[in-house]
Parts: structure tokens; sequence; C-alpha cells
């Protein structure tokens, strides 16, 4: 790679760290098993083979970049590689390999809360990887260890984790986490690589209703507008009924589709991308996915605590080194060569998805939805009489081509500039929505609706006005008898739809049945 200047890091670590404080030092030299809590469940403890066999029908197909060097592991090829655990404070403990195992890893002090698990060899590839570190290539990426298909592709034969959420009323979603011993970063033009860490978790996450499945969640680096996001199941590629993600090079999140994902710009001057392709190795997971179950139920949501060969779940620390934030230029870019290694998998399983996939009507909008025990707990406590939804409305900012056209004429439903299918109704990307917020619009319409306590509520509220016009989120509020609303959510994202058309488009008025659960501090 060509750059203006090439800065190397060479990282020397003496026998042992300097001096350890007296606290960190008395909990942790030596590492030593500590007391964990009773009653510890492993995945293997209850049958729930239908779960089971509802994680291994919707296993994904991975196709990897072409350009990929480091490829997927297990957890038990990477433990061992691990030198020492350092401490959030900086003191670093020499690796007590008797702990540092699938089945004991959760007895690090505090179940490895504030420890980062760490290694020693070189990991800064600018661009090339030392050679006594190749072991971070991952099995497949060892000398003439990459097995072959058929038809000369590479093949992965790596397990995944696979976790299953029972959301209540039929809705059990499918997390599927991968694990990569290294992340390789982005090329940032003088910078070098950026974003390079030990470690790498990634996952897509399916959403099932009744066993069937209605959308796929494909997630990248941080999530957000760093993702892809909701994908239709109609939308996603398949094989044999399961879906397909597209693995970026060298850091590995997962996109619907290949191709190159633009997902941030740095300085307004390098753009920061994730490749895909569907020409490198194929890591077909059927069959190799290890199930695991998150919480025990949907009512008191309570994350299991694992045991036996599960037991790493329970592990709260990193999976690699500290990043570095000293680099010359990190307070104009906000990223160094070396980042911070991800924290595990077993976390915030939760959440809706992304956003809440809904078709577009072409009169009122139609808001259903449900309120979580805690909220109608409290709801019923103080008063609560009405919901009220207040619908997001955006639509881009007039500019000053635009001409005569009028934003505020409900007469028609796209307009001149945007991309359009025969119906006129304007088309959104697919992957997400990239327009800034700034160059947006925003307004609110509101509805009301009685409290119905656990049953489902459903509320009308008026489109939005105007041809460019497009419904972005919702949200509701909690009120009282006199109107006055004293508690509200955050948003909810809402991704629209035409019947019979593929992907996303904009629209004024949306049908949302959404079945996740409205809950949060009130």
């Amino acid at each position: 790679m060509t750059r203006v200047f090439t800065i190397l890091i060479t990282i020397v670590l003496p026998t042992l760290a300097s001096p350890l404080n007296r606290d960190f030092q008395n909990l942790q030299i030596p590492l030593r098993a500590y007391d964990l809590p009773d009653g510890r469940i492993g995945s293997q403890d209850v049958e729930h083979k239908g779960m089971r066999a509802l994680l291994d029908r919707y296993a994904p197909v991975v196709k990897l970049s072409i350009e990929e060097d480091y490829y997927p592991s297990s957890i038990d090829y990477m433990l061992p590689h691990y030198n020492y655990v350092e401490h959030d404070n900086g003191d670093r403990i020499p690796a007590n390999h008797s702990l540092l195992t699938p089945d004991h890893l959760d007895e690090l002090p505090s179940a490895g809360g504030g420890l980062w698990m760490s290694i020693a060899t070189a990991h800064n590839p600018q661009p090339f990887l030392d050679s006594k570190s190749a072991w971070l290539l991952g099995p497949a990426g060892q000398k003439g260890q990459m097995k072959r298909r058929a038809d000369g592709r590479g093949l992965i034969e790596e397990p995944v984790y696979g976790f299953w959420v029972d959301q209540g009323r039929g809705i059990v979603d499918l997390w599927y986490w991968t694990f990569y011993p290294f992340n390789f970063g982005k090329p940032v033009g003088p910078f070098g690589i950026l974003g390079n860490h030990v470690g790498d978790w990634e996952h897509l996450r399916m959403r099932t209703i009744n066993g069937s499945a209605v959308s796929v969640d494909y997630h990248s680096h941080n999530g957000g507008a760093f993702s892809a996001g909701t994908t239709r199941w109609s939308d996603v590629v398949k094989v044999d009924d399961r879906p397909v993600g597209y693995s970026a090079a060298g850091s590995h999140g997962l996109w619907p589709i290949p191709g190159e994902h633009v997902y941030a710009e740095l300085l307004n001057l390098f753009k920061i991308a994730d490749i895909t392709d569907d020409d490198g190795a194929v890591w077909d997971t059927k069959g190799r996915v290890e199930p695991v179950q998150y919480w025990t139920d949907p009512e008191r949501r309570r994350r299991l605590w694992h045991r036996d060969d599960d037991a790493w779940l329970n592990y709260r620390g990193r999976w690699g080194n500290k990043g570095e934030n000293d680099c010359w230029w990190y307070r104009a870019v906000g990223i160094c060569q070396i980042v911070d290694a991800p924290p595990g998998p077993n976390r915030n399983f939760g959440s809706p998805p992304d956003c809440i996939v809904a078709p577009l009507v072409w009169e009122s909008s139609t808001y259903a939805f449900y309120l979580s025990s805690p909220l109608v707990t409290w709801a019923e406590n103080h008063g609560i009489a009405y919901v009220q939804v207040e619908q997001t409305c955006s639509r881009p900012r007039k500019r000053k081509d635009d001409g005569d056209d009028d934003d505020d004429d409900d007469g028609g439903g796209g307009c001149d500039g945007d991309d359009e299918d025969e119906d006129g109704v304007r088309i959104a990307d697919y992957l997400h929505d990239t327009t800034l917020e700034e160059d947006l619009k925003m307004w609110s319409v509101k509805g009301m609706t009685p409290f119905a306590g656990r049953a489902q509520h459903r509320a009308s509220v008026l489109p939005c006005k105007g041809v460019r016009s497009a419904v972005k989120s919702y949200r509701i509020a909690l009120c009282m008898k006199n109107g006055k609303c004293i508690s509200t959510s955050g948003d909810r994202k809402v991704c629209s739809y035409q019947e019979g058309k593929k992907g996303y488009r904009f629209g004024r008025a949306v049908d949302v049945d959404d079945v996740d659960e409205w809950r949060w501090n009130v």
C-alpha cells in the first residue's frame, strides 16, 4: 500500500510489568480460581431440542472474501495463545493457563470484569504480519491447511456460537456469533492501517415467529449506521433456505450482499469501507452451531449462569489487548492503528431488531404494540389512562435548485431528483439511509389510544404531509386522564416497504405491527 509515510510501532514486553499496585497484587497474584454463584446451568442441562433444531435449520452460510488473510477459529484455538492478563489500571499478570480454558475462564477475578486477555507477540501489521504471529491468521490461514471444496473454493469448518432468545408470543431470536483471532483494520492514507485488534467477535441475528424466519439483522463494527441493519427475509440471499452473509475482508463484518460498503469518512477525506465478494472461502455453519440458551424465560429475562464447557460464556472481560490512544493524530481522527479488543458474545440480546419492518399504506398510519409487565405495573400504579403514539416524519430540506416544488403538496408520492419505481414510490437505500440528519426536516404527528395493560394497543396516526415526506421512526408516551404525558420511550426506527416490491421504500404512512414489548427506565 502506498503511503506518505509509515508508522512503525514496536511492542516490547518485559518478563514482568512495572510493580503492581498493592490492592490488585493481593487480588490477582497468582491468578486463582474464585468462588462462583451456586445453581449454574449449562445449555446441555435442558433438552430444548426444538430450539437446537431451529438454530441448525437456519444456520448461516458465511462467504469470506477472496482477499481474506485472517480466518476464523474456535475459542479453544485462541485461549492457549494468551500470554498475560491486563487490568484496566494497566497492571499485567502472566497467564495462568489452568484458568484460561472454556470450563474455567469465569474463575478469573470478578469473572474477568475489567480484565484483558492479551498476547505478547507483535500484532500491528503495517501491512504485513510478523512471522512469529502467524497463528493470528487462524487454522485455515496456516500454510497448507486450507481445505478445498470440489469447485476449488476454500472450505472453513470452524464452530459458530448460536444463542436462542425466547421473546414470548412465538418470537425467538437466533444470534449466530463467529470468532476470529485477529481483526485487520482499514488503510487510511498517511496514517497506515487503522483499527487492528486482537480477538474479533462478529454476528448476525435472525428473527423467527412461530418457527419461521421473518428478518435478518446483519451487523458490523459498532452497529447502527455502521451496519446493514434489518433485511426482510424475502430479500435475504439464501442457500437451502438459510441466510448467506458476506464477510468483509480483514474486519469480518457481515453484509447481505457482496460489494463495497462505505460506512464512514475520516476528516472528510478518507472513505472507510468494507469490501465483500462471492469468490473466497465458504463457511457453511450447518451442523457446526454450538447452541446456547441466553435467558431463563421472556418474563423474568434473567441471563443464565453457565457451567462446565459453557462456563466461558460467563467471562466478562475482553478477548484481546488494550488499544492505543497516544498516536499523534488521535485527537483529530479518534482512532489509532491498534484499538481495543471486544468483549465476548453473551450480552444485550433482549433488544429489538435494528428497525421495525412495516408495509406502506395509503391512508393513516396504524401502530400495534405491547407494553412489558414492569411498564404495565408502573403505569397502573401511576394512574395512566392513555398511551400516546408519536410518529416522526422527515423530508429532505429544500435546495436552491428545487424550483417551485411544493413540499406540502399531498398530490403525489415521488418527486424530481428522487429514485422512484413505476408507481412513484421513492426507493430507499436498502442497506441503510445515508442521509445526514442536518439535511432533513423532521417533525412529528401524534395519536392517542386508551391504556390496555398487557393487551395489544392499537393507535391511528395521520400520514406525514408532503410529497417528499417519509415515516422515520416512532415512540410512545404514558399519559394521565388529563392528557399530560409523564414518561416517554426512546425511538424505534421504521423500515417501510411496498407489498410485492423488493427492498425498502419511503412512504408517508405505514402499518406497524411491533411485536417487541416496550420497556424503559421510568
